[in-house]
């Protein structure tokens, strides 16, 4: 799927991991999440993924929104429960769809 073609468009990537930071994700360097909030200024960002520890999500999202972020996916295996009128947030259950998935297979009537 081309998420540029359906009007979302990948422009950052960071990380607390030394080790990843400089290499390259679909020709986008990832970069230290110390540098988050001078991204957010510069290229004001509408929607999060977060594929972070559950422990951090609440504070990131918390940390974005006050950033200007109004939408997060989230697959971080913590639902947030943001307390902003204005956001909107799709909590992604990856065990849930490959259960799903799983399911559909074992029970093909076909």
């Amino acid at each position: 799927m081309n998420f540029k073609d359906r009007g979302c468009e990948l422009i950052g990537i960071f990380d607390i991991n030394e080790s990843i930071i400089g290499n390259s994700v679909a020709d986008i360097i990832i970069s230290d999440s110390s540098e988050l909030d001078e991204f957010c200024k510069i290229n004001k960002p509408d929607i999060a993924i977060l594929c972070i520890p559950k422990n951090a999500a609440q504070d990131i999202a918390d940390k974005l929104i006050n950033l200007g972020i109004t939408a997060f996916w989230n697959f971080s295996h913590y639902d947030l429960r943001l307390d902003y009128a204005h956001a909107v947030v799709e909590n992604v259950h990856l065990g849930d769809s490959l259960l799903t998935l799983t399911y559909g297979i074992n029970n093909d009537d076909t």
